[in-house]
């Protein structure tokens, strides 16, 4: 059977991933925070981010197992733009999932909910990420420099963003 890669929205059954994924340490040095999570963190944290119209919350599942999470984070209705993320659990990666559901992120962010703009932050080192997300038309539109503590030292980071319009150009070609 091939690899089919399909998102599904994220239930409160997930805690127990989610707690899983939270306390790797390979996995929240690049989300820029300490792999300290108790499941009662991120059941609280689930039911908050629950408030309609601010995030979109999806497990990337891989046939029917769950290999990630991904989402759109503080959506702007007014400014319509919002903030993208995504994990994957490392024995599930180099295997091309992250561009597959990058893609899938930023067409249903401009295709579904009529967002103008993606943004993210990745940290610089992390360049497996940065080739991603450049491949998929996001731009560095800045750089902040020590601005993330990770294992003993000041990290730096990019902003990176892609509009609606250099998306739709990309498709279209």
């Amino acid at each position: 059977m091939e690899d089919h890669i399909w998102l599904r929205p994220l239930e409160k059954d997930d805690v127990p991933f989610m707690h899983k994924l939270y306390n790797k340490k390979e996995i929240m040095d690049f989300w820029f925070t300490e792999a300290h999570f108790p499941k009662d963190r991120i059941t609280t944290g689930f039911e908050e981010r629950k408030e309609p119209g601010k995030h979109r919350l999806f497990v990337i599942c891989k046939d029917e197992m769950s290999i990630g999470l991904t989402g759109l984070y503080d959506i702007e209705p007014v400014h319509r733009n919002t903030e993208f993320g995504i994990m994957i659990d490392p024995v599930h990666q180099g295997n091309g999932h992250a561009g597959e559901v990058t893609k899938m992120m930023v067409d249903y962010a401009f295709r579904t909910l009529n967002l103008h703009k993606v943004h993210l932050i990745v940290a610089t080192e992390n360049e497996k990420a940065v080739h991603i997300y450049k491949k998929i038309g996001f731009e560095i539109e800045g750089e902040m420099k020590e601005h993330y503590f990770i294992n003993g030292e000041y990290r730096d980071a990019y902003m990176m963003a892609i509009l609606k319009h250099s998306y739709e150009n990309r498709v279209s070609e």
